[in-house]
């Protein structure tokens, strides 16, 4: 009896075609989390760069994934300041993974504290001051 061929593996299903996920398109993400990151510090550098334009009007940023640790550390960094560049380093994992509230919703506010932080301590002021002004007190 001649051997019948091998049909290749597919994943066609009794005949029905190629399936797609239960969701389709409608819940795609956008992109990963380090995008997302990106964006909440983007658009959080943008607005204080706009709100204090003469003494943070140069602010840039740059994200790590963490600072580097010394053998005696016992506390893990979440963000730098670089004054001669007027830049702030942000460490994207401790922010994003070493929280005391690790609740999803309340991530964008975790993030934009810390750029806030950093910010306020770049030109010696106190986070509160950048988000309320002399302004609105």
């Amino acid at each position: 009896m001649p051997a019948k061929p091998r049909k290749a593996a597919t994943r066609d299903r009794h005949g029905r075609g190629v399936r797609h996920s239960l969701t389709g398109s409608l819940y795609r993400t956008g992109g990963s989390s380090q995008d997302q990151f990106r964006v909440i510090v983007d658009t959080t550098v943008e607005y204080i760069k706009d709100r204090w334009p003469e003494e943070l009007g140069e602010l840039s940023y740059l994200i790590l994934d963490a600072p580097i640790l010394g053998a005696n550390s016992t506390y893990v960094k979440r963000w730098a300041i670089r004054k001669e560049s007027m830049t702030i380093v942000l460490y994207r994992l401790p922010i994003t993974r070493l929280a005391n509230n690790p609740n999803p919703s309340d991530e964008r506010i975790r993030i934009e504290h810390h750029v806030f932080e950093a910010a306020a301590a770049l030109i010696g002021k106190e986070p509160w001051e950048l988000l309320f002004g002399d302004d609105d007190l």
